[in-house]
């Protein structure tokens, strides 16, 4: 408080001068004879002459552009937080507008009075509803009732493109530089037309079935079931002999080739329970968090040639994972509903692996 008297004592002096008929230059020396070390800075002195000059009248302030901190009153507050309250996306500038204090005050109050950060939205899948996050939270407690013993013959399947070109992320294109250093430069590209649909089918111990969708084919439920009439056929029997008769269980998402009646009804003739999955939720999904993640890792920034030479990256990306089976995805999967819950069915922020790692 004694600053601020002292700094309004000061402009009163300055004003003195200026009605005496002192110059500017005349009214610094003056000042800075009578006030010495505490003397405000010269361009202060000098932006309060020329505001005279205009006609201002009073030495005080009262907010605006380089407004003190007492300007930050408790009604001060309360706007700002009302103001922001009703639109977040108002910026520091607008505030400042509205509120007649400066943008730093803005600051001070948004940051340390209001305990606010201005921070980018996050892409979701879908703006859950209510009815929505509740349906995650019940198929995820369902999950959780089951028990970990329960998922020991769970399959899992999903569909993904592969492109003949996949520029890396930002992330993957970083390199090591000297503090201080320029980042280095990247041009912009584009994924190829040309890609390739891959369906895989996988439980705990690994990979069973990667099949590659032809060129021109829509994956509907007659393909799908075609797809299911050969894992049976031809893969379960050899890789997982114990699933034999039925001896095992299906998860599928709601993708309406996997929701289909004749699907459904496909899978109930063979004696295959299926696993029921929430809507809109690839957080929740293995093959989304972990499998084509991975996969990708190997396809991206690399060009092939040919949709052949693209699908063996693919299969061969997706051996180098079966080096441990697929236990810990499975371990994944369980934290991850278990956190669906803790959130009451909001979407898991982040779903790098070693953030869903139990």
């Amino acid at each position: 408080m004694e600053n601020r008297e002292r700094l309004v004592e000061q402009r009163y002096a300055l004003k003195f001068s200026f009605c005496s008929g002192k110059t500017r230059m005349q009214a610094f020396d003056e000042l800075r004879r009578t006030y010495g070390n505490t003397l405000m800075s010269r361009a202060t002195i000098y932006r309060w002459y020329d505001a005279f000059e205009k006609g201002r009248e009073s030495a005080r302030l009262k907010g605006g552009p380089g407004a003190p901190s007492w300007a930050v009153t408790a009604v001060t507050i309360n706007m700002c937080g009302s103001l922001l309250a009703d639109d977040p996306t108002t910026n520091v500038r607008e505030l400042a507008r509205i509120l007649q204090i400066s943008q730093g005050l803005v600051h001070n109050i948004v940051h340390k009075h209001l305990q606010m950060s201005r921070v980018c939205a996050k892409w979701v899948p879908k703006l859950l509803t209510a009815e929505q996050k509740q349906a995650r939270v019940d198929i995820c407690q369902m999950w959780e009732g089951y028990g970990r013993e329960w998922f020991a013959n769970v399959v899992t399947t999903d569909e993904s493109w592969a492109y003949l070109y996949d520029p890396k992320t930002k992330q993957q294109s970083s390199q090591w530089v000297q503090k201080g250093g320029a980042p280095p430069l990247k041009q912009k590209s584009q994924r190829s037309a040309t890609k390739v649909m891959v369906v895989t089918f996988f439980d705990a111990q690994g990979m069973i079935y990667v099949h590659a969708i032809p060129p021109g084919q829509t994956v509907n439920q007659t393909t799908y079931l075609a797809i299911l009439r050969q894992l049976i056929r031809k893969h379960m029997s050899t890789k997982r002999p114990q699933y034999k008769g039925g001896n095992w269980k299906l998860h599928l998402d709601n993708a309406p080739c996997h929701t289909a009646n004749s699907v459904r009804q496909f899978l109930a003739s063979k004696g295959i329970k299926i696993v029921p999955h929430p809507p809109y939720s690839p957080d929740l999904a293995p093959s989304d968090f972990f499998l084509y993640p991975q996969m990708k890792k190997v396809t991206r920034g690399v060009k092939y040639e040919s949709r052949e030479e693209v699908l063996l990256a693919v299969q061969g990306s997706l051996q180098q994972l079966l080096a441990n089976g697929f236990q810990h995805v499975f371990d994944m999967w369980q934290h991850r509903w278990n956190k669906c819950i803790r959130l009451q069915g909001e979407y898991i922020e982040r779903t790098r692996v070693a953030d869903c790692s139990p």
